[in-house]
């Protein structure tokens, strides 16, 4: 009788399970139709900036009323859940914590209505803040989307091509809006055209810097938030984003399979290192780019106290992600003796470009250092953490492509006839500044297009080593670099493989370097001789391969063309970006697939090489 009664509570049981587990399922459905939807009408309401701002308009009434609908929907997905799961933990998996504060925000904004003025009233205030917070959701559910599909796909490569695809897409229809463009001077506004938008969506995700119309009067207030946005997700990528989401959601770990997929994005050597390396990456980033911000708001100082914020916050990001996009149509031009532009301003590119692996060995190693001067002197001797080898050959190739760089910026510059001469202080600021730029960052307090052609081709060749591997920048990479190098050394020597700091490179990884300098040196000539084709402009040989090296490797640098070019060249340069971000060889394994290893060798046999 007993075996019986279990038994029956047992069957009623996996039945609770089971309605509670359709009904959850359900209201998901739900739940991405409304956001969808959300994002359809945000996308209408934000498109019509001349939409009446004084009354509850019929775009922003379906906007709050789509918001109540996902707030109701997420309470149910609550509800389902048993007694026992409804803790403070699922109130944060479920995602009530975002509709609850859109909630409060939106009742403070009726009732506060006094506090604005009268060109922005309660209602327009209430549509203003469900429109941050319906946002804020459907890009919390993209995420969520991206982790999905890192858990089921084999193949990273074409993940990681595929999340850039659908971030560019986004940020071409978002600033092609007529909300995202400043008003013309009659005070109309218009939309930008296609090939713009494109471009600058490009140019932002893939953190370049390039662009075909200037940053700060041609797009809006809305279109700066638009690209600031670009901009961080571009350099850290959306996949990234969606397992941190993933691991402060409360979830104890990533799926096997999920996370054996960042392990091949992020390329770490186990699957526990790459959930510390998510983990790693974001704290990195905000501190970084906060202790980046506060240093530069005295960077404009005629600006009001929110512009000076504003300013220092966009600029910091693009500096830390290496996009180079300011918010002057200057851009730094002249500011390299000011200490925010030498100092700040070059702290976070080089911090972007170390890779966040590199930036958190650097961290443990000063952090073990100091326990261990401690403990050495008041207890116990401390095994110090040492950097590997490849945090030790990043560090050492990018000490001395900045200095090589500012020495070779400052000679040739200097030794240059028919210029202006400045202070040495100058100089020097700008030979230091430019070096750091060079390598993928896109700032300039120089003339680009009056370099000597010298200084163009030095830039070309730092532009084409890049940032280090693991980072924001583009570029071949710090490590292929040095493993080249280091191999050309080696067959002088007569050596048969690369050793470094004591080990041994894999052969694997020189066959891999050599690849990739191949596959870089072809795409930049090609698009070097395209787009000479295209503008056919010979005296422009030396800007047109400036150009393409400056897109390759996502710099941003540029000798003015860039707003001049044809549709057929800023296309162009538009794929040429979106390979330089995501890699080619990370392409051709996207195309390619995951190939199985052959397990067989054919014999052996010399050629004659010369």
């Amino acid at each position: 009788m007993i075996n019986q009664s279990d038994s029956f509570h047992e069957t009623v049981n996996r039945q609770e399970r089971g309605w509670r587990h359709t009904l959850r399922t359900r209201l998901r459905g739900a739940e991405i139709v409304s956001l969808v939807t959300f994002a359809i009408f945000a996308l209408l309401y934000t498109g019509f900036p001349d939409s009446p701002q004084s009354r509850w308009t019929p775009l922003g009434m379906i906007l709050v009323m789509n918001m109540i609908g996902l707030a109701l929907i997420r309470g149910l997905r609550f509800m389902a859940l048993r007694a026992s799961e409804r803790t403070w933990a699922a109130v944060v998996a479920e995602g009530l914590l975002l509709p609850a504060v859109w909630g409060i925000a939106a009742i403070l904004s009726l009732t506060t209505g006094a506090l604005y003025s009268s060109s922005i009233t309660q209602e327009v205030t209430v549509i203003n803040v469900t429109l941050l917070f319906g946002s804020l959701a459907a890009l919390l559910l993209l995420f969520e989307a991206g982790r999905m599909l890192a858990e089921r796909t084999q193949n990273s490569a074409l993940l990681l091509s595929g999340s850039f695809v659908v971030l560019i897409t986004i940020g071409t229809l978002l600033l092609r809006l007529p909300a995202s463009r400043a008003p013309l001077p009659d005070g109309s506004t218009v939309a930008a055209p296609w090939n713009v938008a494109l471009f600058t969506s490009t140019s932002a995700c893939c953190v370049t810097g390039l662009i075909v119309e200037p940053t700060g009067s041609f797009w809006s207030s809305f279109g700066h938030a638009v690209i600031a946005a670009l901009i961080q997700l571009g350099g850290l990528g959306i996949l990234t984003f969606g397992a941190f989401i993933a691991v402060l959601s409360g979830r104890r770990g990533l799926h096997f399979r999920e996370a054996a997929t960042f392990r091949d994005l992020l390329d770490t050597e186990s699957l526990q290192a790459s959930r510390r390396l998510l983990v790693t990456i974001l704290l990195f980033t905000l501190t970084v780019e906060g202790i980046g911000a506060v240093s530069l708001v005295g960077l404009w100082p005629e600006a009001p106290w929110p512009k000076k914020a504003w300013y220092a916050v966009f600029h910091s990001v693009s500096a830390f992600c290496n996009a180079g996009f300011s918010l002057h149509d200057e851009g730094l031009l002249n500011k390299a003796t000011w200490w925010q532009v030498w100092g700040p301003v070059c702290f976070l590119i080089i911090c972007g470009g170390l890779g966040f692996q590199v930036a958190g060995e650097i961290a443990a190693s000063v952090r073990s250092a100091v326990v261990g001067i401690w403990r050495r002197h008041y207890w116990r001797p401390h095994s110090r953490t040492r950097l590997s080898v490849h945090s030790r050959i990043v560090v050492v190739t990018t000490v001395w492509l900045l200095l090589m760089g500012t020495i070779g910026f400052g000679l040739i510059e200097t030794m240059k006839s028919g210029t202006e001469s400045h202070s040495w202080t100058r100089q020097l600021a700008d030979a230091w500044f430019q070096s750091v730029t060079f390598r993928t960052a896109g700032f300039n307090t120089v003339d680009m297009a009056g370099m000597h052609p010298a200084t163009k081709l030095m830039g070309v060749v730092l532009m084409f080593i890049g940032a280090s591997p693991g980072s924001t920048g583009g570029g071949v990479k710090t490590v292929v670099f040095a493993i080249v190098v280091m191999n050309l050394w080696s067959v002088l020597r007569g050596r048969e493989g690369v050793e470094v700091f004591g080990r041994r490179i894999p052969s694997n990884q020189i066959g891999r370097s050599l690849c990739v300098v191949a596959v870089g040196m072809v795409v930049v000539l090609v698009t070097t001789g395209l787009l000479a084709m295209f503008e056919d402009r010979p005296d422009q040989f030396l800007d047109h391969l400036y150009e393409a090296t400056s897109a390759f490797a996502t710099v941003g640098v540029s000798t003015g063309i860039t707003p001049t070019l044809s549709i057929p060249s800023r296309l162009l340069l538009t794929l040429v970006m979106f390979l330089g971000r995501v890699g080619p060889m990370t392409m051709l394994l996207a195309m390619v697939g995951n190939s199985e290893p052959v397990k067989y060798e054919y014999p052996e046999e010399r050629v004659s090489l010369g």
